[in-house]
């Protein structure tokens, strides 16, 4: 049975987009808590020719949406990652006057749909959100946030939106990267590794891909980057400098790693004193 009604807008994600010489590129998406309200409104001119006594050529433009995502509160992260706030060493944000901000991919799904659909619409623009708040009074009203928000067709393909539904190949990694047409899939060989100080070897991750073309776009631990001289690459195969994974703590940590196609994978790496 297919859906009756949408409700419970969940699992807001944004992913900045660059472009480098005519070249599009997203970021791994973050997520933004607290999602409570998303309204596009379809946009676009209508042209209607008459002959013959009657309408003998119709045609809609297809530029897109207007509208507006709502959200409990706009997160720091994303403040500095769109709308270009400056962070200074003690954590105070500012709102630079010249800051330029950068189109996002957004990706979102609803709790009321039966068949778990997830939905990205592939080139955002945000405007900078109105400040308001009221004083409190014998009951306490949440404020929200509110976006305005365009969806235009992506520069690249001129694609407005896509949606994946569940068991669809790419659907179980949406969030970890923007899905695109023929998703490439990256996959890991274990996602758990282990390095002891007293017995240091490099830290290897092997990755297959469905693109024979990919390459590592980047990785990181515990969200830093990992310099490049701590790192030897082959294809999408990864390999961390032992010297470099004796400097971290003795605990649990996160690798990343991304790709110029398809999701990004995460391992986890435990780093001991002994083996």
């Amino acid at each position: 049975m297919g859906n009756k009604i949408k409700y419970g807008l969940k699992n807001v994600h944004y992913s900045v987009i660059t472009n480098t010489a005519g070249v599009i590129n997203y970021a791994t998406p973050v997520a933004i808590p607290g999602a409570v309200n998303l309204v596009l409104n379809a946009k676009g001119d209508k042209t209607e020719f008459y002959a013959d006594d009657g309408a003998y050529f119709v045609a809609t433009l297809n530029q897109g949406y207007d509208g507006n995502l709502e959200v409990a509160l706009i997160p720091d992260v994303f403040k500095k990652d769109v709308l270009g706030e400056i962070e200074d060493a003690n954590g105070a944000l500012f709102e630079d006057s010249e800051a330029k901000i950068k189109a996002i991919a957004l990706m979102y799904e609803f709790k009321g749909d039966s068949k778990k659909t997830k939905h990205v619409n592939y080139n955002v623009s945000v405007a900078r959100p109105s400040v308001q708040s009221n004083t409190r009074t014998n009951s306490i009203t949440p404020e929200t946030d509110t976006l305005a928000i365009t969806a235009s067709p992506a520069e690249d393909t001129g694609y407005v939106k896509g949606k994946i539904e569940e068991g669809q190949t790419g659907y179980d990694d949406f969030y970890s990267a923007v899905y695109l047409e023929d998703a490439v899939q990256n996959t890991i060989a274990s996602d758990t590794v282990s390095f002891a100080k007293d017995a240091p070897a490099d830290i290897a991750i092997d990755v297959t891909s469905t693109s024979v073309t990919n390459a590592v776009r980047n990785v990181k631990i515990d969200g830093i980057d990992v310099a490049g001289v701590n790192l030897t690459v082959d294809g999408v195969d990864v390999d961390i400098a032992s010297s470099f994974v004796g400097t971290l703590d003795n605990g649990e940590h996160i690798i990343l790693v991304e790709f110029n196609k398809g999701n990004a994978v995460t391992v986890t790496l435990t780093v001991a004193a002994t083996a």
